[in-house]
């Protein structure tokens, strides 16, 4: 794949930002990974031929909630060469090239599915290319210029907050030069392909703080009562844990019932991804009746992603009322 070819696919994901993107979290984000890195040979007078070398690379980023993501990137490339200088007789001289590069990219993730998305973008910044090798007056030298690059990835969740990725990128720092020793200069532009895995940390926002509280959950006496989460979470905060409790006090006291647990959630992101999310809410619940007495074998679970919204609200709206689940006790056994 040539960098025009990935230019142009990265300008074609940007373009597609109407599409669905809640395949990984938005907000900040800190990654680093490892893998190979393969520099195009110098095929002039002296010729270099590269060995297999590596890549380091971290990166911090912000996703936004269309699918964009912007990072500063910084990497580091070293690979060994052989160099062969003509003349009389065919010199072969070892030495190393680096490369310590720091990037702007831009990304736009493709939805796969809740917690997997396909990457597609490109970078600009600058590079400082640097040769060593065990010549006299050999190339030693460093020169600072102006990169860029074109990058693909894949990344997948592997809880709520982490996700591992695998990448390609093809990266030019363009004309760099490093003196021989004498009044010449070496002049080339420094080509790679690089493959690498890696880990992603996300920080997950926090629900915006409303103005009005959630109502209040119904009395022991009611049929119905209702838990609230915290946005794209399903773990019980404190005010939910009294609410099953008292759930389950009603439980004991109106003797053989059954209980429904139904999980909803707010329209931020896709259904895919809310539909599951939807039916860990009422999985989280349906637990936390059992720790409070209730028999398992009562309760039935089930999601609605945000198909039954509380509050009526358009897509993308993150309503507090509607990140819920309801326990509803019947009075016949099931």
């Amino acid at each position: 794949m040539t960098l025009k070819n990935i230019m142009l696919a990265g300008a074609a994901a940007i373009a597609l930002t109407g599409a669905a993107a809640a395949g990984t979290p938005t907000g900040f984000y800190l990654d680093f990974g490892a893998g190979g890195n393969w520099v195009g040979d110098y095929e002039t007078a002296p010729s270099f031929d590269y060995d297999t070398g590596f890549v380091l690379n971290g990166s911090a980023g912000y996703k936004l909630d269309m699918g964009l993501r912007i990072e500063l990137e910084t990497a580091w490339r070293s690979n060994d060469y052989t160099r062969t200088i003509t003349g009389a007789a065919a010199v072969q001289r070892a030495g190393t090239t680096t490369s310590l590069s720091e990037m702007v990219n831009v990304l736009y993730d493709f939805d796969l599915g809740p917690g997997y998305a396909l990457s597609l973008g490109a970078g600009i910044g600058g590079a400082r290319i640097g040769t060593e090798d065990d010549a006299i007056n050999g190339l030693d030298g460093r020169d600072y210029v102006f990169a860029y690059q074109g990058i693909v990835e894949f990344e997948a969740m592997v809880s709520d907050d982490v996700g591992v990725f695998a990448g390609y990128n093809y990266f030019v720092a363009d004309g760099f030069e490093i003196p021989t020793g004498g009044l010449t200069q070496f002049k080339d532009d420094y080509d790679a392909h690089s493959a690498y895995v890696g880990v992603r940390f996300h920080f997950l926002e926090e629900a915006p703080v409303v103005e009005q509280p959630p109502p209040p959950p119904p009395p022991v006496a009611a049929k119905t009562f209702i838990v609230f989460f915290n946005f794209d979470k399903s773990d019980l905060t404190p005010e939910a844990q009294a609410v099953i409790a008292e759930a389950a006090a009603a439980y004991k006291s109106t003797g053989s019932v059954s209980i429904s647990v139904i999980g909803h959630t707010d329209t931020v992101g896709s259904a895919a991804y809310n539909q599951p999310l939807s039916e860990r809410r009422a999985a989280s619940v349906k637990s936390g009746l059992v720790a409070n007495g209730v028999p398992g074998d009562t309760i039935s679970t089930s999601g609605k992603g945000f198909s039954e919204p509380l509050v009526p609200t358009g897509p993308g709206v993150k309503e507090p009322q509607n990140r819920r689940a309801t326990i509803d006790l019947s009075g016949s056994a099931m």
